[in-house]
């Protein structure tokens, strides 16, 4: 499967489920009631799909994964609508992402480890 996208270190904003549209998204700017930012993390986008993984004491962790229905960039902001009706926004961080064991993790090979979570973005 080959990456769309994928971005480290991203920051993320994750808006809830039919709260806005992908042609009112702005960032910086307003953010619909309920969204929450996540820093230093990466994010893959396949041909269906978007992970997000973040570093733990345990090593990368899988916190969100979920098939998108549509795609859109303007300049270096990148969204996506996910099925369940959410909007994730994320664009590279200025940060280096130092020390995170994100930048060596492979998402794309079967024998791809990474620790997974319950979704605490729901």
């Amino acid at each position: 499967m080959r990456a769309v996208s994928d971005v480290f270190p991203a920051l993320v904003w994750i808006a809830p489920p039919n709260s806005i549209g992908l042609d009112e998204l702005s960032i910086p700017g307003k953010s619909p009631e309920g969204t929450r930012k996540v820093d230093r993390v990466r994010v893959v986008v396949f041909g269906d799909s978007i992970l997000i993984a973040q570093d733990s004491p345990q090593g990368p962790t899988l916190v969100f994964r979920e098939k998108y229905t549509h795609r859109h960039v303007d300049g270096k902001l990148q969204a996506v609508l996910t099925e369940s009706g959410k909007v994730i926004a994320f664009i590279k961080d200025a940060s280096c992402g130092c020390g995170s064991r994100l930048r060596a993790w492979n998402p794309y090979g079967q024998n791809s480890s990474v620790y997974s979570s319950e979704d605490p973005m729901e």
